[in-house]
Parts: structure tokens; C-alpha cells; sequence
């Protein structure tokens, strides 16, 4: 079950002030809080690391996913990339370029291999949600 809790920036603010332990504290507070509220997602993140959970793992740079087709970007060709490369599962190999954070719902650039309309294969690139990832050889 998810709930939703509103926080106010104040909120965040004082939450930092009690982490924050440094003689310029205040002046931390000042910059961080704005740049944190400007993401939902990192909001999140920040309660939950408040309350003791922890961040997912991070999937290193030329590590090897799979990845559902359907979840590629709007420029893959995506029933060829199915027909050539899928899985039983309808799964692609994927390759993880980089890290692209947790303040927003796409975590990853990921290389692929894309089909263009003469059927030929050519390196690209799109983003990905770390939960659509899965690994399979890890760097």
C-alpha cells in the first residue's frame, strides 16, 4: 500500500538542520533546500533515508541488463528490436552508460542496439528506470 504525505519546504529545511552539522550550517540549508524541493522524487528519497531505509544499489557504468522492450524510448523500433533481439520474455540486452541519479523516475542511460527501416542495426542510446532494469552480468 503507498500513502502520500505533503511536506512543505520548511519541512525539508528543518529536516537538514538536523543532519547538516557543519559551523556554516545555515547557509547549507539555504542552498540545499531549494534544489532538493525542486524534486519530488529526491523528496521522497530524503524522508525515506530520514526514517532508515536505504538507497537502491547503484548499477555501474558497462554493466549488462535486460530490459522489457516496451519500457526502450519513443525513437527504438521496437517490433524490430522484438523480432531480431527479444527474448522469450521479451527481454533485450541492455548496457548501462551512466548513472543519471535519484532526484527523477529516469535513473539511467542505457546503449542499445536499435533497428532503422532498411533492417540494419545501429548503436543508440535512451533512458531507463532503475526498476525496469535487469541485471545479468555486473561490472
Amino acid at each position: 500500500m503507498n500513502i502520500t504525505v505533503k511536506y512543505e519546504e520548511t519541512d525539508v529545511a528543518k529536516a537538514l538542520e538536523k543532519i547538516i552539522k557543519d559551523s556554516n550550517s545555515a547557509e547549507f540549508v539555504k542552498l540545499l533546500t531549494p534544489m532538493l524541493c525542486k524534486s519530488h522524487r529526491g523528496v521522497d528519497w530524503f524522508f525515506k533515508l530520514m526514517i532508515g531505509n536505504q538507497l537502491p544499489e547503484i548499477i555501474s557504468k558497462g554493466t549488462l541488463c535486460k530490459i522489457k522492450v516496451d519500457h526502450l524510448g519513443y525513437g527504438a523500433n521496437k517490433a524490430a528490436i522484438a523480432n531480431k533481439y527479444a527474448d522469450a520474455d521479451d527481454k533485450v540486452v541492455v548496457t548501462i552508460k551512466e548513472f543519471n541519479g535519484f532526484h527523477d523516475y529516469i535513473n539511467y542511460t542505457i546503449d542499445y542496439i536499435n533497428v532503422d527501416e532498411h533492417d540494419n542495426d545501429v548503436k543508440d542510446y535512451t533512458s531507463a528506470e532503475a526498476q525496469h532494469l535487469e541485471i545479468i552480468i555486473e561490472i
